[in-house]
């Protein structure tokens, strides 16, 4: 038997066995290139599912709805940004049907539209009422979810007939002394600013009281220095009284006042009501 391995090779295979081994050696690189792609697209899907899933966690994640309508809502002067404010309210519950942050937000924004933007009061408003009752079925021991639920229906029942109105007195009572009760500088004294002109509306018959109004105006005061809100229901109040150097006096300072960050569209709005009252009093009564 002939052993091979001892064979003297002619030369003239040299050249074939060299040919095989190079061919052996690209197959193999084309082997590890392909090993190599095969994994790369392998991290590159890992990488791009956990990118979507993160997206998908990130899109519906409350915390981000709630900092973009917050961020709409500081706008709100613009009627584009306060809508945008209240989809991302929206959307917030939506994702989170128990956050009470959303809730009482969204219905703070109903009352902000209902009661300087939009034609469609009422339905505003009632929208505004469901929030709010969101908000103090999620949290019923804090005060916001009451104290806006209150507003929305206080301007619910200005916004429709006398009849209706007044069935939704006792409404606006509960929920406005549920939130003083809970904490009276809610809102920068805002329970009893609502009183404070709740009372100064009613009839004598649903416990209207034009000294009690008066009560509740001082004390949202002494809660709220900066208020201006409450000097514009006081010197209404006191002008209709004939006592109209208070009155004067009270809009002179919602003229000087500024505005806290806070509310500012809202202390724009007293100003130029403080204006316009001013300008009524010096015509009536000709002071300068």
């Amino acid at each position: 038997m002939i052993n091979i391995a001892q064979k003297e090779l002619e030369p003239s295979a040299l050249p074939n066995l060299l040919w095989r081994r190079d061919k052996s050696r690209h197959c193999n690189r084309r082997l590890e290139m392909i090993r190599l792609s095969y994994e790369e697209v392998i991290h590159a899907t890992v990488v791009l599912l956990v990118i979507s899933l993160s997206g998908i966690a990130f899109a519906t994640d409350p915390s981000v709805f709630l900092s973009e309508a917050e961020t709409h809502y500081e706008r709100r002067e613009d009627q584009r940004e306060l809508l945008n404010a209240i989809s991302s309210f929206e959307e917030a519950l939506q994702a989170d049907p128990g956050n009470y942050e959303a809730a009482w937000r969204l219905s703070k924004a109903y009352w902000y539209d209902g009661n300087f933007s939009s034609s469609d009061k009422n339905s505003i408003f009632q929208k505004g009422i469901e929030a709010g009752k969101k908000a103090v079925e999620i949290n019923p021991v804090q005060c916001e979810g009451h104290f806006w639920l209150g507003i929305n229906y206080g301007l619910l029942a200005e916004s429709s007939s006398a009849l209706s109105a007044l069935d939704l007195v006792d409404d606006v009572k509960r929920e406005i002394n549920r939130a003083m009760e809970i904490n009276e500088n809610c809102e920068c004294g805002g329970p009893a600013r609502v009183l404070g002109k709740l009372y100064s509306r009613l009839p004598w018959f649903k416990g209207g009281s034009k000294k009690k109004a008066v009560s509740y105006l001082k004390q949202s005061l002494d809660l709220c220095p900066q208020d201006t809100q409450s000097r514009i229901f006081l010197a209404e109040i006191y002008e209709s009284q004939g006592q109209r150097d208070q009155a004067f006096d009270l809009l002179k300072q919602v003229e000087m006042i500024e505005p806290e960050p806070e509310w500012i569209p809202e202390t724009k709005a007293n100003k130029l009501s403080a204006e316009k009252m001013i300008h009524e009093l010096q015509k009536s009564h000709g002071k300068d």
